[in-house]
């Protein structure tokens, strides 16, 4: 097909209802609709973003080897098996309305230091899982990289957390269920 029988096509397309410049516009309005529905839809992520609550939330894997992120199904089957130790990240407020049965509270906001965290009476070689409000809770990835500090060998993050376990039912408390 020559170059002159391709001009003289897309002459024709653009004269008719598809033409070139509406079906552009419209691209453009598929465009910025998705993206204010997009922004809309993680308005709070971006929120806590811009405040830097997520200036520590990244972190390598290698650097913490460690440390692995898990499931609901992996969480509660760990409790199921009573394999691990739960361990709630969150404020002590937070943790006193309910947590995880058999959970022990160790809020990160109150130990965000290595030097703060005693966890003598628990062996490094057991499996730790700590959780915290939900997916876009960061203290229990932060609290779960000062135990990989410490030495701690294997650390599951339940990134769904007390906002996903209590959503399906599982077991819970508002006991001090370690006395």
């Amino acid at each position: 097909m020559s170059f002159q029988k391709v001009l003289l096509k897309l002459k024709r397309l653009s004269a008719g209802p598809f033409s070139v410049k509406k079906m552009m516009q419209r691209m453009a309005f598929i465009l910025l609709f998705s993206s204010i529905i997009g922004l809309g839809a993680n308005i709070s992520l971006i929120k806590k973003f811009f405040r830097g609550e997520y200036q520590y939330g990244f972190f390598s894997l290698e650097e913490y080897s460690s440390i692995v992120f898990i499931t609901l199904g992996e969480a509660e089957e760990l409790f199921a098996t009573g394999s691990a130790l739960f361990i709630d990240s969150r404020a002590a407020e937070d943790f006193k309305e309910g947590h995880i049965f058999g959970a022990k509270n160790i809020p990160f906001v109150e130990r965000k230091k290595k030097e703060e965290l005693n966890m003598d009476p628990y062996p490094p070689e057991g499996i730790y899982v700590v959780y915290c409000d939900a997916n876009e809770c960061q203290s229990s990835v932060e609290l779960a990289k000062l135990l990989h500090e410490k030495g701690f060998q294997d650390i599951r993050v339940f990134f769904g957390g007390w906002e996903e376990w209590v959503r399906e039912g599982l077991p819970v408390s508002k006991e001090d269920d370690w006395k």
